[in-house]
């Protein structure tokens, strides 16, 4: 359903399938999926919501990755290989790293992103031992500030549910838009396993759709 609550359009439905490709795309960038999980993902791929011809080439690739039959093993070695888990990063996950002059990590813009954070609540889970602007993390942060809105709007509270969309909205253009296509332009090209090219498309993908 969607409703006008003052000058901001909310889209009930395609909030929730946001929210819900956020959430997993995130916990797959912080974390590769165990065989257990990725059954699991690879079982819901038909109910994938619509993100539009990168999304249509994210899911084809994922089909490649079950075909070929690469194990969470497999996909694990190249999340490790293209972020940095085991050795320098191929392409590093990180926003400051992309952004920031002298691409420091816990720079300028980790700092901006902390604050958007601590706005809502949210915080990095290994605050100060990691940098809070990770793509999983900040993946993560949208889809918390879609549940809030979410939340809000069925309470009956629509101001408060326009707050939590309209910093969902800045964070999107302020940061993510800002670096994450690039970035994740780098591991389509770079990743060896088609479920990591297969991730990075499904995420342009969400990045592109309307909030």
């Amino acid at each position: 359903m969607s409703v006008e609550q003052g000058e901001v359009m909310f889209d009930q439905r395609s909030l929730e399938d946001a929210m819900m490709m956020y959430s997993v795309l995130g916990s797959f960038h912080r974390q590769p999926p165990s065989d257990e999980v990725l059954a699991q993902f690879r079982g819901f791929l038909d109910q994938w919501p619509e993100a539009g011809e990168l999304g249509q080439r994210g899911i084809a690739h994922l089909a490649q990755s079950e075909q070929a039959g690469e194990d969470a093993a497999a996909i694990r070695a190249d999340h490790a290989s293209l972020y940095g888990v085991t050795a320098v990063a191929r392409v590093a996950p990180y926003e400051s790293v992309h952004r920031d002059h002298d691409r420091l990590l816990f720079d300028e813009s980790t700092l901006q992103v902390r604050e958007a954070y601590r706005e809502l609540g949210f915080s990095a889970p290994r605050l100060n031992k990691e940098p809070d602007d990770h793509i999983g993390l900040e993946f993560n942060f949208m889809a918390r500030a879609l549940e809030l809105a979410l939340t809000a709007h069925d309470a009956g509270d629509g101001e408060r549910a326009t707050w939590f969309l309209e910093r969902a909205r800045d964070f999107h253009g302020e940061h993510l838009a800002q670096w994450a296509p690039v970035m994740l332009e780098q591991v389509e090209e770079l990743a060896g396993t088609h479920l990591m090219k297969g991730l990075a498309l499904l995420s342009r993908g969400v990045l592109d759709r309307p909030l």
